[in-house]
């Protein structure tokens, strides 16, 4: 009888050792640049978790630290595109990943929430100082890569990232200085998934 209790304690040892080898993680840096109304840039610092599934599927989860340039006012005038002004700010991004990848190849998709901890306006701006987060919310991030020898990888992806964005819209008309001059302005906030395409490379451990 009392060989049963250590067996039962061998068998969760072994296991659990054997689970562990199954398990991967990686420090990863990535670089962003958005277009149309995504982010000016997004630099991240992340950790992630995964366990291997077999097949060449894994699933994990990771958290980071992100700095954006977020896109807060978008406007055109007489139905030009005039200019865009930008933000920034700090979010805390929690996922988690989907991969599948054999050899060298590989293919990831993170989902997850994006927590804003400082929102601000920078330079440049009238109202400068502290201001309402316009970054961060649902987020989602497909991504291919290739594996840089036993412990790197670099990928190359695509992050929507859920946004508060102003479009301004300015009609004017008539000759500045004159009474013929006229101008309105119709603003409009939109909640948008701004695209951004990034650049990673992960630490393999």
């Amino acid at each position: 009888m009392k060989k049963i209790p250590i067996l039962l304690v061998l068998c969760l040892v072994t296991i659990s050792l054997h689970a562990q080898n199954r398990f991967s993680y990686s420090v990863e840096v990535a670089a962003g640049a958005g277009f149309v109304r995504g982010p000016r840039v997004t630099v991240t610092s992340q950790f992630v978790a995964q366990y291997d599934l077999g097949s060449g599927f894994r699933i994990g989860a990771g958290a980071g630290i992100r700095y954006a340039q977020p896109c807060l006012q978008y406007i055109t005038v007489n139905g030009e595109f005039n200019r865009t002004t930008y933000a920034h700010e700090f979010d805390v991004p929690l996922f988690l990943r989907l991969g599948y990848g054999k050899e060298k190849l590989f293919a990831n998709v993170d989902a997850g929430y994006a927590i804003c901890a400082l929102p601000f306006y920078g330079a440049g701006w009238s109202s400068d100082g502290m201001k309402d987060p316009s970054y961060g919310g649902f987020f989602i991030e497909p991504q291919v890569g290739w594996k840089v020898g036993q412990k790197g990888a670099l990928a190359l992806g695509v992050l929507l990232q859920q946004s508060e964005i102003s479009d301004h819209v300015q009609t004017e008309g008539g000759e500045v200085g004159t009474p013929s001059y006229y101008s309105s302005q119709k603003v409009t906030k939109r909640t948008l998934f701004t695209p951004a395409i990034t650049l990673r490379y992960a630490f393999l451990f």
